[in-house]
């Protein structure tokens, strides 16, 4: 238990670094964008989506489109951990924290294509 009590006087210590907030603030608005595109394309899509078309087998390939949901899920996931990293590791090399802050930018990015690609190709 105490050690539970230690990271949480150890969090509330540390602060994100200045120079990394507009990267991180581009991360939640990129998660926030996702949510919306899955929010407004919802009532409009089919009832299966092509969620998984780099399966090998074609039957595969559609999902019902509530899975479209987890694309925002896991990029809010991937900021929420990543921002928590970053905030835990104040001290460290100050290109390392911007590196990997930039990562979490890239990745959503990823995401954000993949689920702009899903939404295009069944509208």
């Amino acid at each position: 238990m105490s050690i539970l009590n230690q990271l949480q006087r150890n969090f509330k210590k540390t602060q994100t670094p200045g120079f990394l907030k507009p990267t991180l603030l581009i991360s939640f608005l990129s998660t926030f964008l996702m949510s919306l595109i899955v929010l407004v394309s919802y009532f409009r899509l089919q009832p299966e989506v092509p969620l998984f078309y780099s399966l090998a087998r074609p039957e595969l390939h559609l999902a019902a489109k509530e899975w479209l949901f987890i694309l925002p899920f896991i990029s809010l996931v991937i900021s929420l951990v990543h921002s928590t990293i970053i905030r835990l590791s104040f001290n460290n090399d100050l290109v390392l924290l911007k590196l990997f802050a930039w990562s979490t930018v890239g990745l959503q990015l990823i995401l954000a294509l993949s689920l702009l690609r899903i939404v295009l190709i069944i509208s």
